[in-house]
């Protein structure tokens, strides 16, 4: 691969109205695309607004302490994180089932999976001074899963402000989930995920990635809305973001998307997942509307 230095010219752009199935293409092969304006305005200035409220009411919030010192140092010390977003914005539902993106997830993972649940939703404020994120593939939450044509998991990152080379822009490496695991990438191998605010970087979840340096002064605010196999333990543990009380408040694809829901791998001569009562989990909400 020549060397591309701080460009995103190896990363494909499409602009709407989309050609999904190039996006398709683009993520199957390249790994992944950049899409022009695929927040609205409205969406957009919503979802900024709602974290600045959330931000300045929960001034302490958000930075790592999973209890692993490695984890948080990759998570980024300088670098704020919420999860739970459905019930912490208003208009984070909206984005979680974006309609064109859930499509695209169900029909990337459809070779491996018969449905798809949220893996993780987070925002991603990060500081200034954050160095380079460790470049990882996200399917390495499941280390024995192989890496295979279909992705098990796939990811929308939304630039809710300018992505630039100074902020932290992602960088990525097209192609790498073609990699075998012990190589290491060459510096004129990482492109830079230079995007306007509204924009997203789509792309399957091992390709390596990996959060810019930021050198600019100010926070790069972005969020990060990751779609796995139904058959796999998600990052974000949504049945307890969101029990069953106030799940029945949301429609019954989100409801699915959360993880209410088992998982039918039949036709692929497998068995039934994430039972409730040896029934189907919607019956917690159903239990719940009946409270």
């Amino acid at each position: 691969m020549r060397d591309t230095g701080s460009t995103t010219d190896t990363l494909p752009h499409f602009s709407p109205p989309y050609d999904w199935a190039a996006v398709d293409a683009a993520t199957r092969g390249a790994g992944g695309a950049i899409l022009k304006g695929l927040l609205g305005e409205d969406l957009l200035s919503r979802l900024n607004a709602e974290m600045d409220a959330y931000y300045a009411a929960n001034p302490d919030f958000g930075l790592p302490n999973t209890g692993s010192e490695i984890y948080d140092q990759f998570h980024g010390l300088r670098t704020i994180r919420m999860h739970g977003l459905t019930e912490k914005l208003s208009s984070g539902a909206e984005l979680i089932e974006l309609d064109p993106v859930v499509r695209w997830a169900e029909r990337l993972m459809e070779p491996v999976s018969g449905a798809i649940r949220l893996s993780a939703a987070e925002s991603i404020d990060i500081g200034p001074d954050e160095p380079d994120q460790y470049l990882h593939r996200d399917s390495d939450s499941w280390p024995v899963v192989p890496i295979m044509d279909a992705p098990v998991i796939v990811n929308a990152i939304y630039a809710l402000d300018d992505f630039t080379l100074e902020n932290g822009a992602t960088n990525v490496l097209p192609g790498s989930w073609e990699w075998e695991k012990e190589r290491h990438a060459e510096k004129h191998e990482i492109v830079r995920a230079v995007m306007k605010a509204g924009d997203a970087l789509c792309f399957r979840g091992d390709l390596l990635h990996g959060g810019g340096a930021n050198e600019s002064g100010a926070n790069r605010r972005a969020i990060s809305v990751s779609y796995c196999a139904g058959w796999l333990r998600p990052v974000e543990e949504s049945l307890l973001n969101v029990p069953p009380h106030l799940a029945k408040r949301h429609s019954r694809r989100l409801q699915e998307l959360l993880g209410y829901t088992s998982h039918d791998a039949t036709r692929f001569n497998g068995g039934v997942v994430g039972l409730y009562d040896n029934q189907d989990p919607r019956k917690a909400i159903e239990d719940a509307e009946r409270e």
